[in-house]
């Protein structure tokens, strides 16, 4: 599934034919990536994201997961998606990362409007999760502008850099969401 965003932005199901584009921006944005991102440490070659791209295509089919590449202008600048989807409960929890050089866009904002209304309509979710650092200004704007609601910091819920940091935890709940023209 690919969800066109606008005229320059899309969100291409994850595939293996990515693997290259992701390594390689990973690479190039490793400084800014491992500010926030835990994994960014452990990517050292095409395998390990190929590896890595076997196991999403297993949770997409699986129905935990809904991964996606984001592509601007037909160049992968980032990765979004739906994750730990809990359908007993009718719960998933949003994830992304983007290129320095394409942040301030609006590019992830946009994203994450396609797919809140993916989740509320298609999967047939209830709540969305998002977690970000507290001291991570630019994650915890997107979910203020996303009118999600932080409902708690999580002490120590993410090993980085040799040490814990608190997330903010903010949630969007069904009957929350109005739906936007994007």
């Amino acid at each position: 599934m690919n969800i066109k965003i606008d005229q320059n932005i899309e969100l291409k199901a994850i595939s293996l034919d990515h693997a290259n584009e992701i390594y390689n921006l990973v690479e190039e944005n490793r400084a800014h990536l491992k500010l926030w991102l835990p994994f960014v440490e452990n990517v050292h070659s095409v395998q390990f994201i190929e590896n890595y791209i076997r196991g999403s295509i297993q949770r997409n089919l699986d129905g935990v997961e809904h991964a996606f590449t984001i592509f601007d202008r037909k160049k992968c600048v980032g990765r979004i998606g739906i994750y730990r989807i809990d359908r007993a409960n009718k719960i998933g929890e949003f994830g992304y990362w983007l290129s320095k050089d394409h942040q301030g866009k609006g590019i992830i904002t946009k994203s994450c409007q396609a797919l809140i209304q993916l989740a509320f309509s298609s999967l047939d979710l209830n709540r969305i999760e998002l977690k970000c650092a507290t001291n991570n200004q630019k994650s915890n704007q997107i979910a203020v502008k996303l009118n999600f609601t932080m409902e708690a910091i999580l002490r120590d819920a993410e090993y980085l850099h040799e040490k814990f940091i608190d997330l903010n935890l903010y949630s969007l709940l069904k009957k929350e969401y109005i739906s936007p023209n994007i």
